[in-house]
């Protein structure tokens, strides 16, 4: 047995098998198209369709569909020897071949609906990959820190958050505040727009960040006589926009201020923690000094913890009653002036970000966006034979005769569907788009 190439996928005749390894058991369950698998289809992508230009963050996604053999697959099924496995969070591990070559991993992902009737013919599973448990999980406390590349931060929370998310070292951006706010989802989505960069997960399954670059190396090139079956514009409201407004945030720095103020407050005897009180002004810089008053015995505060939004506190009434108390948080809010760049035009695409701190640096980023606006296919859609090998942010050229046309684009999405047969429908992002401002 050889490695998979591209020339496997590429060649006129080829015939794919796909195989689910299914964590049910510590040995899994090897599911193919000679047991139980009906089809499959797994989507790929480094960003979602939305109205920004560059899409929304996304976990990849995973789904098929299983033959259910006397209940076999039915989670309520009691019979089964799987009755009490089947649960969400089950890992899977796709493999592809062609014959004569060796299983390629396309992934690692995690069980998020099986649903089957116990009489049903079929059972249909959804699983998603590292990114959808990294979205759902709480949010670190990340403190406001000063003069840190997108890189940086980024590793840092995802670590603070226990994931270890390889971010490319080509997110040198220099952040003069950075900071997260919001859900993991939320905070992902901000940053990663500001950065210019999308994430995803690699063929081990492995999440990683990457910037959108069209100055990697040509990595295939898709034509008539390989992979090309149907080639399409993608309609897009790009298209209807006359300019751009680019809305840009300068950070700075204010006086102390008042954070937070809890009058009337009742702390009863011994040890009491209030937990997760939200800044009035985020995020905040640097916390200065917390005031506590009361009424009759001194309430003292033996520690706090805090956040660039949230303050936590544990005091102390020594006495043997409740007592009624004051507490004021001060410190040093960020704040932002947003300056906004905008041309003249009727219908404007507009973006406002918040790591887009800098004149020269929104400047390129404008750039882009007009490049968008400007484009006269600023994305394009295909549908090809399908070659998993292929990775989201590759470099591709498609040549068609047919469709008379040359196109250099990286790829931004890519939807596989597997029936004992293999298609593909692949979105590209024009290389030219990013041609000033990479």
């Amino acid at each position: 047995m050889r490695p998979l190439t591209d020339l496997d996928f590429n060649a006129a005749s080829r015939e794919i098998s796909v195989r689910l390894d299914i964590y049910l058991d510590e040995v899994p369950l090897e599911v193919t198209k000679e047991n139980y698998l009906i089809d499959a289809s797994w989507l790929e992508e480094g960003s979602a369709d939305s109205s920004n230009p560059f899409g929304a963050v996304s976990s990849n996604e995973l789904s098929f569909r299983l033959y259910n053999d006397n209940g076999l697959f039915s989670p309520t099924n009691t019979s089964s020897v799987y009755f009490g496995k089947i649960r969400n969070g089950v890992k899977i591990i796709p493999y592809i071949k062609t014959k004569d070559t060796e299983w390629q991993q396309l992934g690692e992902y995690f069980v998020t609906d099986w649903s089957a009737a116990i009489t049903g013919t079929y059972a249909d599973v959804i699983a998603n990959d590292m990114w959808y448990q990294i979205f759902s999980s709480a949010s670190p406390n990340y403190p406001v820190l000063l003069a840190t590349s997108f890189k940086s931060m980024l590793t840092d929370v995802y670590a603070m958050m226990g994931y270890d998310v390889q971010v490319s070292d080509e997110l040198t951006e220099i952040l003069p505040v950075a900071f997260i706010d919001g859900t993991p989802l939320d905070f992902t989505q901000e940053i990663l727009t500001g950065a210019l960069a999308f994430c995803t997960c690699n063929k081990l399954g492995v999440p990683v960040v990457m910037p959108f670059n069209s100055f990697r190396m040509v990595r295939a090139v898709l034509t008539d006589s390989d992979q090309l079956k149907t080639v399409n514009a993608k309609q897009s409201t790009t298209k209807t926009y006359d300019g751009v407004e680019l809305t840009y945030n300068i950070p700075s720095y204010t006086e102390i201020s008042k954070l937070v103020e809890l009058t009337d407050l009742k702390v009863p005897a011994g040890y009491f923690s209030i937990l997760n009180v939200t800044s009035t002004s985020t995020p905040v810089l640097k916390h200065v000094l917390i005031n506590i008053q009361s009424t009759l015995e001194k309430i003292s505060l033996i520690s706090y913890t805090a956040s660039s939004k949230l303050l936590s506190f544990e005091l102390l009434n020594p006495s043997i009653v409740d007592v009624t108390a004051s507490l004021v948080a001060y410190g040093i809010p960020v704040v932002f002036t947003e300056v906004v760049l905008t041309d003249s035009g009727a219908s404007l695409l507009k973006t406002n970000n918040r790591y887009i701190q800098t004149a020269t640096y929104a400047s390129l980023y404008k750039e882009l966006l007009e490049n968008v606006v400007n484009s006269t296919v600023p994305f394009l859609t295909l549908s090809v034979r399908g070659n998993p090998l292929l990775n989201i942010g590759d470099r591709i050229q498609v040549s068609s005769a047919k469709y008379n046309l040359f196109f250099d684009g990286v790829i931004q999405r890519m939807f596989y569907s597997y029936d004992g047969g293999l298609s593909c429908e692949m979105t590209l992002m024009n290389s030219a788009i990013l041609e000033e401002v990479v």
